[in-house]
């Protein structure tokens, strides 16, 4: 089960990372939806999963949260936020939701509550993403936050048997502070 609530949204949960979760981050990280989107190339063991968790426990400068949606028994994990390299000036955003609860707006409100988190938690200049030109749905969730395109790299990765661009964006302080 994940672990304490960290943030929450209207319809999702932020929470904690815990050894209990690794069975459920293995099951998106090998899903070919989530995997194959996220430049994983090949399958992840509920090992590597764990020892994944193990060394970002203790990292002050990486925060990893499960995505949840609460019932009346227990959350139902969907998916997996990071923010990776605290002490930059621009910190990154990661993100996937499992292709079930995608389309619902739920990895658009986990993306806003762990951005609000960033922006009022962490003396930063902005943020940072990354995705395959073609995911368009997380591209989709990018904008719809207010982040702007800042670059492409041109046949940047290896994916589903051909070379595809990864589209950088990037939000800085002021311009959230202004939505």
């Amino acid at each position: 089960m994940p672990g304490a609530v960290f943030r929450r949204g209207d319809r999702v949960t932020l929470r904690t990372v815990e050894h209990e979760d690794a069975e459920f981050l293995q099951r998106g990280h090998n899903h070919p939806d989530v995997g194959v989107s996220l430049g994983l190339n090949r399958p992840e063991s509920e090992t590597e999963a764990q020892s994944s968790i193990e060394g970002n426990e203790d990292d002050p400068l990486n925060v990893g949260l499960v995505v949840c949606l609460e019932n009346e028994d227990e959350p139902t994990p969907i998916g997996k936020l990071s923010l990776m390299s605290l002490h930059h000036t621009r910190p990154e955003l990661s993100y996937w939701i499992l292709p079930e609860y995608q389309g619902e707006g739920y990895g658009t409100e986990a993306v806003e509550v762990l951005v609000e988190y960033a922006f009022e938690a962490h003396e930063i200049r902005g943020l940072q993403a990354q995705a395959f030109a073609p995911n368009e749905g997380s591209v989709g969730v990018l904008e719809t936050l207010g982040f702007t395109h800042e670059g492409t790299l041109r046949d940047a990765r290896f994916r589903g048997g051909e070379y595809v661009d990864v589209v950088w964006y990037g939000l800085l302080r002021e311009e959230w502070e202004s939505e």
